[in-house]
């Protein structure tokens, strides 16, 4: 067994079902006899709380906030790696590459790239659930929530867009978010034990 836990990430459009999965896999983790957390971004820490709850009409300063938050979530996530405990993320840095530059007037994408590359960590193995924003849109409704500024279909057809280009180049592992609860966690850890070995 590695002494080292494992940072997994899960990316996706809004309505993709990260934070089941994320569960799922930190259960999983745990009944193979592995340290496992569950987190997400944005935090629930002073900055994340204030984007959690709307923000900043401003791009840039909503990006930087959002990289800050990232900053100081990583410095968490790399001591609970360090010390043997899997952290197990519901977005991170491909999150803010992909919904701030599908924006119209939001920051440049090198320039997002490069505040990332600052304030975070890569991840062992990166997550993009894919599906149709209709559906995305659809299972976010179902909910009964109140839509976010950014759960729009036409922005979260660019999103889309951008994470499969995201993930092309960074060589996330890109899964079908629209097969079972069950199928997609045990495609999953299938990839994640193969890290373990």
């Amino acid at each position: 067994m590695s002494e080292r836990g494992l940072f997994i990430v899960l990316e996706g459009i809004d309505g993709s079902g990260k934070t089941t999965l994320r569960d799922g896999i930190c259960n999983s983790l745990k009944s193979n006899g592995f340290d496992a957390i569950p987190t997400a971004e944005p935090t629930n820490e002073s900055i994340g709380r204030f984007l959690r709850d709307g923000g900043t009409d401003n791009q840039l300063a909503e990006a930087l906030l959002f990289v800050a938050d990232r900053a100081c979530h990583t410095d968490d996530i790399r001591d609970k790696v360090k010390n043997g405990i899997s952290v197990v993320c519901d977005r991170y840095y491909a999150s803010t590459l992909a919904y701030q530059s599908a924006g119209s007037g939001g920051p440049d994408y090198d320039l997002l790239v490069t505040l990332n590359e600052l304030a975070t960590i890569e991840p062992d193995v990166t997550f993009l659930l894919d599906i149709d924003p209709e559906k995305g849109m659809s299972r976010v409704d179902d909910r009964g929530e109140e839509r976010s500024k950014f759960e729009k279909l036409e922005f979260q057809k660019r999103v889309r867009a951008k994470y499969l280009e995201i993930a092309e180049e960074k060589g996330f592992i890109i899964l079908d978010a629209t097969l079972s609860k069950e199928t997609l966690l045990s495609q999953a850890m299938e990839h994640i034990m193969e890290k373990k070995r």
